[in-house]
């Protein structure tokens, strides 16, 4: 099963993967794409080939980075294995930009008028340092990208019910994407609405802002969940490329 944004056409690949139908056994069973998970490295690729096979393109094809949980953007000219990065963007053809999850939130973004993408991952941390208004920036610098002509898919996450923090991550948000806990100095934290509200301040319209409505905490069957599982959680893979 793969999820596809609304705006993903014959043209444009904006995806997100399941955990159905791959070769990885218990407890990363099945389709588990975290080329830097504990699972079988074997599995992993063969699980990348079948998935993009499904989607008509090559593993070879694919820009995958090692997220920090950082605000770095990487500007992608070729296909390959980077480090450090947590939001990677391009205008080139036939690149595809993977970004990998277990509960934070996927974003891919499409600027059909310069023809470029992006690619970001946003836990609390990212969310907190801004990565989507610094993608969205260095997309206008590099590509002329008008905020007003993007698109913006917030892929499946964990939902606010089971996203409970304490007060050192509470207090880097504002008091509208707060819930109170189940415990004293504890709290919900809508991470997918703070990055959404973070969109539509940069200038994205509203309309052009779709997302999953899934809780990969609610779901076991559909999707892995690190808040869940911990270490024996694979990874999801959000994709977004421009067809050659």
């Amino acid at each position: 099963m793969i999820i596809h944004a609304p705006f993903s056409s014959d043209q444009l690949v904006a995806c997100e993967s399941t955990r159905m139908h791959g070769v990885s056994e218990a407890p990363f069973d099945t389709r588990n794409l975290g080329i830097f998970t504990a699972d079988d490295p074997a599995s992993v690729q063969e699980n990348l080939r079948i998935h993009c096979g499904e989607i008509g393109l090559g593993p070879d094809q694919l820009a995958l980075t090692r997220q920090v949980h950082g605000d770095q953007i990487l500007v992608v000219q070729a296909p390959g294995r980077y480090e450090g990065f947590d939001a990677l963007i391009t205008d080139r053809k036939g690149i595809y930009l993977g970004i990998g999850t277990a509960d934070c939130c996927s974003i891919l973004i499409h600027d059909p008028v310069r023809n470029a993408v992006g690619a970001v991952h946003a836990g609390w941390r990212g969310a907190a340092l801004q990565i989507l208004p610094k993608t969205i920036m260095h997309m206008r610098e590099h590509f002329q990208s008008d905020p007003a002509d993007l698109w913006v898919y917030l892929g499946t996450s964990i939902g606010w019910t089971r996203y409970e923090v304490g007060e050192e991550v509470a207090d880097q948000f504002p008091d509208v994407f707060l819930r109170p806990g189940k415990a004293e100095g504890k709290f919900f934290l809508d991470v997918k609405g703070f990055v959404f509200a973070q969109a539509l301040a940069c200038g994205i319209l509203n309309e052009h802002v779709t997302g999953s409505s899934h809780c990969t905490y609610d779901e076991p069957e559909l999707f892995y969940s690190f808040r869940r599982d911990g270490d024996q959680s694979g990874r999801m893979l959000s994709l977004i490329g421009m067809r050659s």
